[in-house]
């Protein structure tokens, strides 16, 4: 089964190397959809896309971060699915 979450980070997640960790788990696993840092708030903004079990792996890893982040929360929604999406990408 398909599913499309939007997921937001919450604690030092900007200028840590997030959105190349994000993009790095995603491609690993074959999802699409993407990522960005929200100015407001210095948060993570996420849209993953894909097999369910590959997306429940990523957010696992998006909730440990990379090595120079502290991951306080994460927010986690189902949202509609993106037909024709191709790759995962950073969105500046």
């Amino acid at each position: 089964m398909i599913v499309r979450y939007s997921i937001v980070a919450h604690g030092r997640v900007q200028g840590v190397g997030f959105r190349y960790f994000a993009q790095y788990e995603a491609r690993r696993r074959g999802l699409t959809g993407w990522v960005k840092n929200c100015d407001v708030d210095h948060l993570i903004e996420i849209e993953v896309q894909g097999e369910v079990e590959r997306v429940e792996a990523f957010v696992d890893e998006i909730k440990k971060g990379p090595p120079f982040a502290r991951v306080e929360r994460i927010e986690q929604y189902a949202i509609p699915t993106v037909p024709h999406e191709t790759t995962f990408r950073i969105i500046y």
